[in-house]
């Protein structure tokens, strides 16, 4: 991609603004160094409208005559990791990294506000700025689209980015459709009896129930949900236990399920209550199922889809392939149309081939300026 001249000045500042985000990583809803970072770039491109909702801030530049209302997105929050990247910018902060991405994704949408702000005699859209925070926890977006961010100026489309290093750097995957999966992250809770672990029969196991159960969640998948379907339950995390001869009463166990279809999921849900039900008369231990983050399916709107092809070059568009990981970007689409864009990363010959997550996760910051070029290039075109 030749990235315009306007743009390119930019650069600087961009990767200035990235750097700070990366030294300095917040988490779920406390991102309060982040987003008064954010307010201050804001006020200082003088921005129309500048708002603080559920945690995240909301920025509006206006057009003359609009003839539409466009949105951006960017992720404020950082993940719970002790980063070995070896970066001179390293985080600051123990325990904290920003492993996913997010730093580029609010350096790109600052980049652009820059842009638009420069330029805002050429809009044809009132262009919304939204930096969210909590995407790797319970999920900003959802608290966010009911304080009203996608209203006043009313959102006609939205669009964001995630950072992927399983794409090319230079490269855009895009599909239509389905693009990430719908997540919920569960926990199961089981009470037995405890009793001696040389007089078994006095008590109810909850190891051996859950034991039971984690092979009996799988089969779920294999033998309820339809083999074309693409699912997975995962159990990540199980405790349970006092001691060595004791048989546990209280076992607690983790997971997750992931499927592109939601009627699938409520399937499921019903299908693990089922077993807990069965749990209790074969084990005499009681289960409950509790529901922790939900996230729908990221679904791109086919007509946008079609529109940004269109407009972006066939050089750098690649049809992306639906991925297991998921986004609370999915709730804005299920109020208006919208696109999650992945942003190619993958740079063997600057090592950055680490996956999202990784403690030594690192991008080319010549992204960033893709990044921009490509939400100017809806601005303009759209």
């Amino acid at each position: 991609m030749n990235i315009r001249d306007d743009v390119y000045v930019l650069k600087d500042r961009v990767v200035k603004h990235r750097r700070w985000f990366h030294q300095y990583p917040e988490l779920d809803f406390d991102v309060e160094k982040t987003r008064e970072y954010i307010i201050n770039e804001l006020e200082r491109l003088n921005f129309h409208k500048i708002e603080t909702l559920s945690g995240g801030v909301k920025g509006v530049i206006y057009a003359k005559n609009s003839i539409s209302t466009l949105a951006f997105r960017a992720d404020m929050d950082a993940l719970a990791i002790e980063e070995k990247s070896g970066l001179v910018f390293s985080s600051k902060i123990s325990g904290r990294m920003h492993a996913c991405g997010h730093d580029g994704h609010m350096a790109i949408l600052l980049g652009l506000a820059e842009w638009v702000s420069l330029n805002r005699d050429v809009l044809r859209h009132n262009i919304v700025f939204i930096f969210q925070p909590a995407e790797e926890t319970t999920g900003g977006a959802l608290p966010m689209i009911e304080a009203g961010v996608l209203k006043e100026p009313k959102v006609d489309a939205i669009f964001a980015f995630h950072i992927f290093p399983h794409i090319e750097q230079g490269k855009l995957g895009i599909r239509s459709g389905p693009l990430m999966a719908q997540t919920a992250e569960f926990d199961i809770y089981l009470k037995g009896k405890s009793s001696h672990g040389a007089m078994p029969h006095k008590g109810a196991d909850g190891i051996v129930a859950a034991s039971h159960l984690v092979c009996a969640l799988q089969s779920l998948v294999t033998r309820r949900v339809d083999p074309l379907e693409t699912t997975l339950i995962s159990i990540g995390h199980m405790e349970g236990g006092t001691e060595r001869n004791v048989l546990a009463e209280n076992v607690l166990l983790e997971g997750i399920i992931r499927t592109f279809n939601d009627e699938t999921y409520n399937l499921l849900k019903e299908d693990i209550k089922d077993l807990l039900k069965g749990l209790e008369l074969s084990h005499g231990v009681k289960g409950k199922f509790e529901e922790i983050t939900y996230y729908p399916v990221v679904y791109n709107d086919y007509e946008l889809v079609n529109r940004l092809k269109k407009i972006l070059s066939d050089e750098i568009v690649v049809d992306a392939k639906p991925v297991m990981i998921a986004e609370d970007f999915s709730y804005y689409q299920r109020e208006i149309p919208g696109v999650l864009i992945l942003l190619g990363a993958r740079n063997k010959n600057h090592g950055h081939v680490y996956p999202l997550h990784s403690n030594k996760f690192n991008f080319d910051e010549e992204i960033l300026l893709i990044g921009i070029q490509t939400l100017l290039d809806i601005v303009l075109k759209f």
